[in-house]
């Protein structure tokens, strides 16, 4: 037999009820008001703000100081306003502009709030802290992003090694070049294009690399080496023609596409008329060099290849040439 449960407990359990709902409605409401005056301040702060921060970044040599100044002498929020508009502004801009805003985010006290924050246990912060430092660069940036580097989250450690790019010293070059190995959890783009943003600078380091022990770092230093045009890497990626791995194969035979190197044409012919896409990759490889090299293995090619292959080539096909 069901008990009903008195009506004055049920009053009490639906005004309690009650009173949560009308609790939960206006904590949803305060947010949203809270929200609206905060984007509304930050609003009007921008409006106010963000010509004075376009000015430094195209001002005249002799008009900086003046600027920088004025920056200096608004109170804290302002300056806390200042240092985000040039955070978000320096990820698209370069050159003497960027040195502007850098000098700006400097006078709005930015990478002293930057700096103290690297430590923070959200890994989303650290990671903003990451990027900050890239673009900010001030002193003490390069230690704190070979630690962010190490970091236990990998977000963390992937926006670190992106941020390493904005570095060419030794210790950032080498620590990006570790991170093209199998298993650092650092997709090997990211690192990649950190070593071509440091540019001419990882050269011989780049060189080293296509020897390493680590497939993912020859892979990755085999990609680079091409794009960049390193010299002195010619017959290491000859060699990387018939790597053990496949991936580091195909990376140095895009590579050879752009810097042909004659000490490459045998492993590239046989590796062609061996098939597959690896083969299809030495196809490609051969005829971006010059004919004079691979006369020889393109006309082997033509003969024994397979279809596939010879399509890489620019060949046509037998029943065509018949």
């Amino acid at each position: 037999m069901t008990t009903l449960l008195p009506p004055s407990l049920l009053w009490w359990l639906l005004a309690i009820a009650s009173l949560v709902v009308v609790c939960m409605l206006i904590s949803l409401v305060a947010q949203r008001l809270v929200r609206h005056r905060r984007e509304r301040r930050r609003a009007e702060l921008d409006e106010r703000l963000r010509p004075l921060v376009l000015e430094a970044s195209v001002a005249e040599d002799d008009e900086v100081d003046a600027l920088l100044a004025r920056v200096r002498a608004l109170d804290a929020e302002e300056r806390a306003h200042v240092g985000r508009t040039v955070s978000l502004m320096l990820r698209g801009i370069t050159g003497e502009a960027a040195d502007r805003l850098r000098a700006v985010a400097d006078a709005s006290g930015l990478a002293p709030r930057v700096i103290a924050a690297a430590h923070h246990r959200d890994p989303v912060i650290r990671a903003d802290v990451a990027e900050a430092l890239g673009l900010l660069a001030p002193d003490g940036a390069l230690a704190l992003l070979l630690e962010l580097a190490d970091d236990p989250s990998t977000d963390v450690r992937t926006v670190a090694i992106r941020a390493l790019g904005a570095f060419d010293e030794p210790a950032a070059i080498d620590r990006v070049v570790a991170a093209l190995a199998e298993g650092s959890g650092i997709p090997t783009s990211v690192a990649a294009s950190s070593l071509l943003q440091q540019g001419g600078a990882v050269g011989d380091r780049v060189r080293l690399a296509l020897e390493d022990d680590d497939a993912g770092v020859r892979r990755g230093a085999a990609r680079v080496a091409g794009l960049l045009q390193a010299s002195g890497t010619a017959d290491a990626l000859a060699r990387l023609v018939a790597d053990e791995h496949e991936s580091v194969r195909l990376a140095a035979m895009r590579s050879l596409e752009r810097m042909p190197v004659r000490a490459a044409v045998p492993a590239l012919r046989s590796a062609a008329l061996d098939g597959g896409t690896v083969g299809e990759a030495a196809a490609r490889a051969l005829v971006a060099m010059p004919s004079s090299w691979t006369a020889d293995a393109i006309a082997e090619i033509a003969a024994e290849a397979q279809p596939g292959v010879r399509r890489a080539a620019g060949l046509p096909r037998a029943e065509a040439r018949a």
